[in-house]
Parts: C-alpha cells; structure tokens; sequence
C-alpha cells in the first residue's frame, strides 16, 4: 500500500488530494491546523489513516510528526501542499508580517517537511506544490511569488543534493493549474469562477501524482496537466 503524507488538509487542495489518494488504496497520514479539524477528518477518514494537527512551520512538531509516521509506515509519497496568499496589492504596501507568514508557511515549511521526512524515506517521491506563479510572476503577489520562486530553486538544489548522494528519493516542484480555491477567490475574486474546484480536479492530480510522477520516479519541475 501507498502511504501518502500531505499537509493542509483542512480544506482545498490538501482535502480534495487526500480523500482522492484514500480512494485510490491508498494509506493517508495528514496534517492539518487545528485539533478541531484534526477530529472532523480522523472521523471522515477512519482507520488505518492519520491526522494530525501540526503547524507546518514549527520544525519540532513536524519532526515528531515525522518520527512517529515513519514508525508505523516509512511514507512513500511526502507532499508539502500547506500554503497561504498575501492579499492582492503593491508589494511595498505589504505589511512586514504579512510577508513573513507567506514565506514561512509556503517556503520553511516544505524546507521543515522535507529535513524531516527524507532522512526517514529509502525510496519515493518528496513533492513541494509550487505555482504558475513560481514560473512568471504576476502583479500584487509579491510575497506569494516569492515564496514559490524559492520553492521551484529549493527543489531544484534538493534533487542535486539527492542524486549526488545516491538516494532513491525524488524531489518534484509540482504546478497545480489554476484552481477555484479560497486563496484564488483572496487575490482574483473577479476570476476563480473560471475555474475547476478542487474536488474536480483533484481525481485526475491524484491520478498524475500516482501514475506518472511517482510511477515513472520523475524529479524536478513537473505540472499538473490542464
């Protein structure tokens, strides 16, 4: 069985990616925000998965969370998938807090999952969800750019650094596609409508991941095809 560990899975993206990898056989470890939504999703979910409330940017927890996943099954698929959005506007206008969080929840946090979970992986696939906007930046997502342009670099280093040592770990900056999401709504509310909902489009990126991404042990910058 495919043990998948994904972050964010309150809602989105994560949510849609976890319950289509569960119906596809696989074994789901999660991380979400909140004990609440830990407890709603441990009972959506049900047994042999995990769920567990852990702040994708606290470096402890996450590797607890790693140490205990591994324990009972080393993952085969590690996705760092939590992510947030600045609000749409000049990037001096951002707030300094403001750009602190994108850049610690969207670029520490896949740099903390991945020093947690790789050393514990002897094959697989390491996936960081990078962005459309990690390719060519757009106006009024400064931070949000930022962060993505760093994810797509991060990864590029790591799959140097795994191949130079020898692993069987692969390391992917995967593109999602435009999708009808929360944050898309924050920063283009005029447009989300335009495009599919995560739960449309999550079977065939569940798909894409299992099949080919990890299927053909692939590396490097990929995109979930339109």
């Amino acid at each position: 069985m495919i043990h998948v560990v994904i972050t964010g899975c309150s809602r989105g993206l994560g949510l849609a990616l976890a319950s289509n990898f569960i119906a596809r056989g696989c074994r789901v470890s999660a991380t979400v925000r909140t004990e609440e939504s830990a407890r709603q999703l441990r009972r959506r979910f049900g047994a042999p998965h995990r769920v567990a409330a852990v702040d994708a940017t606290d470096a402890a927890a996450l590797d607890a969370f790693a140490r205990e996943t591994a324990a009972i099954d080393p993952p085969t698929i590690v996705i760092a998938n939590a992510g947030v959005i600045n609000e749409r506007q000049p990037l001096w206008q951002t707030p300094v807090a403001e750009w602190n969080e994108v850049i610690a929840v969207n670029l520490t946090g896949p740099f903390l999952l991945a020093k947690a979970f790789i050393p514990r992986m002897a094959d697989g696939t390491f996936i960081a969800i990078s962005s459309g906007w990690g390719r060519s930046a757009g106006s009024g997502v400064g931070p949000y750019c930022a962060s993505k342009f760093g994810v797509e670099g991060m990864i590029g280093s790591l799959s140097a650094d795994l191949q130079k040592a020898g692993s069987q770990v692969r390391a992917i900056a995967l593109d999602p596609g435009v999708i009808n999401t929360d944050m898309l709504a924050r920063c283009l509310p005029e447009e989300n409508g335009l495009f599919p909902g995560a739960d449309a489009w999550a079977p065939g990126a569940a798909a894409y991941i299992l099949d080919h991404l990890h299927a053909r042990r692939l590396s490097g910058p990929q995109a979930v095809p339109a």
